[in-house]
């Protein structure tokens, strides 16, 4: 188990210092200001995939040894098709100050995107992990590679030069996965319509009830964003995008335990178990990214102006605001993945719900007053309490006590032992 989460983690620390990289190639050319419309664009992205990965998204994972490639295909992209068209239309509404030109590139891009996302979802499926990994590396990699051209070489500095990126990050990850999937490519048929009426059934059935719960996190992670632009400008935008960015990349720690977990419940009956390793999980978890918050608040603000550009000092403090919610928001991670685990989705909706509620209310009563700091706030706020909603409910489950959540040295001990076994075998 060490073995795969450590494989995880360091195929999830690639991606994060690649994306780290274009955070500071965009901040250093565009400045605040652009780096505002940057989050704005990929976050409306992220906003109409919610929509789309309604069939197209995590449910084919489970859905690709159930079904034919084929009738799981064409809907998955004609609903992508429909989603990013519709909501490309009404993106407008939801951050009235972007360009119609990045508003239609925005729908584009979505689709795209998805289309890449179909691949390597039918890879996990396959159990074709290595596969996915590179597809996964492939698009920060071109993304990177794109903008190092057109920025550094070519001299330019406009945003156009992020969106000529995603569109080859997306097309080159959506042409290996074709390459990838080109067996299965090349029994590709069409059926009468009556004959998707099962797959398009699980589809939505185990699409929505994933969804749901995105849909909700969502808004408790980046409505900030779209207050800011509202109420203050993007340049603040762009500071708070890139501060949230690196306090978030402390769940690279909590994400690549929890999709072992993850793997691991799923295929176990044994409830006892499953708190148990639940449990362990959870303090390594807390440990290990209680030093990399303590570690990253700890930076001065000197060093993000002199990484990022001369508008980014007020990174530092905004990462401190967010750190006891980061740390927290580690843990419900762990507990969320028990949940979905044992396919009790609707936890982690009522968490997320917990912690919309802070969202809304904190929003926009501090963000109009306080900006960065109190979009700061309020995400804070709302992480800690998706975790103690449950992080209650599970002590309740399981009967652990208050004292069983501490590690123990011998705890502690025993995993050293194994991760030195691991790497030393």
């Amino acid at each position: 188990m060490f073995g795969k989460i450590l494989n995880t983690f360091g195929t999830k620390i690639l991606v994060a210092l690649l994306n780290l990289t274009i955070a500071i190639v965009i901040s250093q050319v565009l400045g605040d200001s652009g780096k505002g419309v940057q989050s704005l664009v990929l976050t409306n992205i992220s906003f109409i995939l919610i929509f789309s990965e309604i069939v197209c998204g995590a449910s084919l994972v489970y859905l690709t040894s159930r079904h034919e490639f084929s009738k799981l295909w064409a809907p998955s992209l004609l609903w992508s098709l429909l989603m990013g068209a519709v909501m490309g239309m009404a993106i407008s509404l939801f951050t009235p100050g972007l360009d119609r030109g990045l508003a239609i590139h925005t729908a584009i891009l979505s689709f795209v995107s998805s289309f890449a996302n179909i691949h390597f979802r039918v890879l996990i499926g396959k159990e074709e992990v290595k596969k996915a990994n590179v597809n996964t590396l492939l698009q920060p990699a071109m993304l990177l590679l794109t903008l190092v051209v057109y920025y550094l070489m070519l001299g330019k500095s406009d945003i156009y030069g992020y969106i000529i990126a995603l569109y080859v990050a997306y097309l080159s990850s959506s042409v290996l996965g074709v390459f990838q999937l080109r067996e299965e490519y090349k029994t590709l048929r069409c059926y009468p319509l009556g004959e998707y009426k099962e797959a398009l059934t699980d589809l939505f059935k185990y699409g929505f009830l994933n969804q749901t719960g995105h849909f909700v996190q969502f808004f408790n992670l980046r409505l900030s964003y779209y207050l800011l632009n509202a109420y203050v400008d993007t340049g603040h935008v762009g500071v708070y995008s890139n501060a949230v960015s690196l306090a978030e990349s402390i769940w690279i720690i909590s994400n690549s335990i929890a999709l072992v977990q993850y793997a691991r419940i799923s295929n176990s009956t044994d409830k006892t178990y499953n708190q148990t390793l639940t449990l362990n999980l959870g303090k390594i978890c807390f440990v290990v990214s209680l030093g990399a918050v303590v570690v990253l608040a700890l930076l001065p603000s000197s060093l993000y102006q002199f990484i990022f550009g001369p508008e980014f000092g007020e990174m530092s403090r905004i990462i401190r605001i967010l750190s006891p919610g980061v740390l927290c928001y580690s843990i419900f991670l762990i507990l969320g993945h028990y949940y979905s685990g044992s396919g009790r989705y609707f936890m982690n909706t009522l968490a997320a719900l917990c912690g919309l509620a802070a969202t809304l209310a904190g929003g926009f009563l501090l963000v109009p007053r306080f900006a960065t700091n109190g979009a700061a706030v309020t995400a804070s706020v709302a992480y800690a309490l998706n975790a103690a909603f449950l992080l209650a409910c599970f002590l309740r489950e399981s009967r652990f006590r208050i004292r069983d959540l501490v590690l123990t040295p011998s705890e502690l001990k025993e995993y050293i032992a194994e991760i030195k076994n691991h790497y030393l075998k």
